[in-house]
């Protein structure tokens, strides 16, 4: 009888193991199709990352409530596997009672108080455990958070089963005790190192020793099936996460926000992604690692707008569209490393997968997308803010490349299904250098009575700054008025500048979000070979995206820049008393700074405009709810400056109605894009009593004469 039970225990452990075993291999032959992506230098800083986001639970405690409740369930399950190795290696060893040996315990082979301090983690924690979960089951049911809706069945279905995983603990355990109690082994009463367990055994006095056997050998059957339950079930849910998200943080970018990757025009034959293999390893790991927790959704400025876009959903769908879709049809294709296999390469490239990766359907309002396809009108919401990046407890960071990506197609293999607003922009880069299409020869109206030099003035002499002036800053009306602002300061602190006039062009940021990365790449191109004419030790700019364009993107084209965003200058030259403000005549009235995206999550710069304001007003800048990390998009980001919204509320008020909400009445911003939206948004509002500021106006403004 007891072989027969250790023989039914190892088969269990065989067919689980073998389930499981090939689910985990079949995933990682999936991730492997991807495209090559080199996330493997920096080994050191990888660790520490693990060490961090996933023991220490750095980025799942940003969300208190939820973060300590998940951090019961990881350490709760790192404890109690002890106890499930323990089981199974007593299941596999009962054998020997045939010859009265006892089976593997651990209490047979540690000191006592050893054994009796594991036994109290396992008691101990196993109780809590089935505390949070029935906390997470009502709060999920019945009190939900929005960005867990809709009810995810699977979420609820790990929660149910850990339940009942600890339930059935507390069959197999507290009728252990009583039966120990029974033998002798341990006294009767409360026991400090089984406090559950004991307590509910002194309830099975009176019960005969059978009927306490039969429920034993019931709690063991259930707990353990339940147990290998999981390890089956997990590679098939949501809860893959457990597995995946410490290679994903392992695999991360190091970047604040990933870039894009370039494309070898010259090599390349497939120009953007269509097809779910054609996105990198990267973006497919991130989909396994993804654990659903809604909080992209949660600061997402579309989702929020009440647009379809939904970054959770968008991984979801990659995932389904590459896992339950068309998975039988690539694996004939390509070997357990991604790589395809020999001859397959020209039938590969034509393969006409089951579900295409693209949704171009019209879908009513009122209908939900099909799973695992991502929609035309997803692709062409994002703003590339990289908020749904920064709150990824995992460091999911695809999601607006990955749209990127599938811009890429549609723009440039494709030449169809995008918003045709764009067609003038794209035009207006490639004719006269900025998107407005205003000719070259104007870029230096703005400065006429300002007597700015250009770096060809300068005859190969050197200067300290390059002042990048950018395309709205050289166009736009209301952007000119910034710059003319910078340049009283400038002079003022007598920095050694020159800007390049006409010879500067767009650096390519819209290009490259709206998809035109042949457009990128040239713009990029004839940018860098224009600088390497002159001399400087510095750029600095007023345009966030010029600022990571120049700073950030064009490294991958050899460059080292030192780039600076004008707030940064600015902040520097008030350190060093070189920019002499009217202390008597500081600006009375409240002043609240909205954070430019490209500014602050993708490279970091909070405090440098807020210490500029508090320069100008002796107070600090009054914060609006969504600030700095968790800053709200203006809405002009990812080529939405020159793409109408459709759907839902316009980002730009949303945000006004943030900054309005403040009751300051001057929204400071360090962003032409910014300053356009927030003030059309405040327009629309009808508040005429709000002034919307570049914070090199605000300090101009304070400037002794």
């Amino acid at each position: 009888m007891y072989a027969l039970q250790s023989l039914v225990v190892l088969a269990l452990l065989a067919v689980c193991a073998y389930l499981s075993i090939g689910a985990l291999l079949s995933i990682f032959a999936m991730v492997k199709t991807g495209q090559p992506e080199n996330l493997f230098a920096q080994v050191n800083r990888r660790i520490d990352a693990v060490i961090k986001y996933v023991f220490l639970h750095k980025g799942v405690l940003e969300d208190k409530s939820y973060g300590f409740m998940h951090l019961f369930y990881f350490y709760g399950f790192l404890i109690l596997v002890i106890g499930h190795i323990e089981l199974l290696f007593y299941g596999l060893t009962k054998f020997l009672l045939h010859w009265d040996i006892s089976p593997f315990l651990l209490r047979l082979f540690l000191p006592g108080s050893l054994s009796k301090f594991i036994e109290f983690s396992q008691d101990f924690m196993a109780f809590c455990v089935v505390v949070v979960v029935a906390i997470a089951l009502f709060r999920r049911i019945v009190i939900p958070k929005p960005r867990l809706l809709p009810r995810s069945k699977d979420a609820e279905t790990i929660l149910w089963l850990i339940g009942f995983l600890y339930l059935t603990f507390f069959i197999y355990i507290p009728t252990e005790t009583a039966l120990r109690v029974g033998s002798g082994e341990l006294p009767t009463g409360f026991l400090w190192h089984l406090p559950v367990s004991s307590s509910l055994a002194v309830l099975m006095r009176g019960i005969s020793p059978d009927v306490v056997h039969t429920v034993n050998n019931f709690g063991f059957w259930s707990h353990l099936a339940i147990f290998l339950g999981f390890a089956v079930y997990i590679p098939r849910s949501k809860h893959l996460h457990l597995i995946a998200a410490g290679p994903n943080i392992y695999f991360r970018h190091f970047d604040a926000v990933a870039k894009p990757q370039p494309i070898d025009f010259e090599k390349s034959e497939v120009f953007g992604v269509d097809r779910v293999y054609n996105l990198s390893w990267k973006s497919l790991l991130d989909t396994f690692a993804c654990t659903e927790c809604g909080r992209c959704d949660a600061v997402c400025p579309a989702a929020l707008t009440n647009k379809s876009l939904h970054p959770k959903k968008v991984l979801h769908d990659i995932k389904l569209n590459l896992r339950y879709d068309n998975w039988a049809q690539i694996k004939q294709f390509k070997n357990y490393k991604g790589e395809t296999l020999p001859g397959k390469e020209e039938e590969l490239s034509t393969l006409d997968l089951k579900v295409p990766l693209i949704n171009r359907e019209k879908i009513s309002a009122e209908a939900q997308y099909p799973d695992g396809q991502v929609h035309l009108d997803d692709i062409w919401a994002c703003t590339t803010c990289a908020a749904c990046v920064d709150v990824c407890p995992v460091l999911i960071d695809s999601v607006p490349i990955s749209l990127i990506d599938m811009r890429r197609h549609l723009i440039m293999t494709e030449a169809s299904d995008y918003p045709k607003e764009l067609n003038a922009a794209m035009k207006g880069m490639e004719n006269q250098g900025n998107p407005w299409g205003v000719g070259q020869d104007s870029r230096t109206e703005w400065a006429l009575s300002l007597d700015v030099p250009t770096m060809a003035e300068k005859l190969g002499e050197p200067v300290e700054y390059l002042f990048w002036v950018g395309c709205a800053g050289s166009t736009d009306d209301r952007a000119k008025k910034i710059q003319q602002s910078l340049v009283r300061i400038l002079k003022k602190a007598q920095v050694d500048f020159a800007i390049l006039g006409c010879e500067e062009k767009c650096t390519g940021d819209p290009a490259r979000r709206m998809g035109n990365e042949y457009l990128f790449d040239m713009l990029a191109k004839e940018n860098i070979a224009t600088l390497s004419k002159y001399k400087f030790k510095k750029i600095f700019t007023s345009c966030p995206h010029c600022f990571n364009s120049l700073g950030t993107e064009y490294k991958d084209f050899g460059t080292n820049y030192t780039v600076q965003h004008h707030s940064e200058l600015i902040n520097e030259l008030l350190k060093d008393n070189r920019l002499p403000l009217h202390i008597k005549e500081k600006l009375a009235t409240e002043v609240t700074f909205h954070d430019p995206c490209y500014l602050g999550r993708y490279n970091n710069t909070y405090e440098a405009p807020r210490e500029i304001i508090q320069a100008a007003t002796n107070k600090q800048p009054l914060e609006m709810g969504m600030t700095k990390r968790k800053s709200f998009c203006c809405g002009a980001g990812g080529g939405r400056m020159f793409m109408e919204e459709h759907s839902g509320k316009r980002i730009n008020h949303e945000r006004c109605d943030q900054a309005i909400a403040t009751g300051a009445k001057t929204i400071a911003t360090g962003c032409p894009f910014c300053m356009t939206m927030m003030s059309d948004g405040i327009k629309d509002k009808g508040r005429e009593d709000i002034e919307v500021k570049d914070i090199a106006e605000i300090i101009a403004e304070q400037l002794e004469n």
